[in-house]
């Protein structure tokens, strides 16, 4: 079975970050358990790309996004060759199709 790379991209290092540390104000083993979860999840898509399912904004699903729901956050990823590139980990309260605008559709 083919393998893919998967690489989380700043902006999505930089949430894991924020959630680890927002949990941890109240308690830090939930803090890593939290995000010993969302990276074993997310690491199901070395094997599984199209795990995820299509983003139902219609801008971000022409622009090939998927989104994988690690309740209660979703991360915001895209295939491109053998990579799977996350660019955003967001609790699913938020508004995301807004928030695109300033993602950086670069790898």
């Amino acid at each position: 079975m083919k393998k893919y790379n998967v690489k989380f991209l700043k902006p999505a290092l930089d949430d894991l970050e924020e959630i680890v540390l927002y949990i941890a104000q109240d308690s830090p083993p939930m803090a890593l358990k939290m995000y010993d979860n969302i990276i074993a999840c997310s690491m199901k898509l070395e094997t599984f790309p199209k795990l995820g399912r299509k983003v139902p904004d219609k801008k971000m699903n022409e622009s090939g996004f998927r989104m994988l729901v690690l309740a209660p956050y979703i991360a915001f990823y895209r295939v491109i060759n053998d990579t799977v590139y996350i660019y955003r980990v967001l609790h699913g309260a938020r508004s995301y199709p807004l928030l695109y605008t300033d993602w950086v559709i670069e790898r």
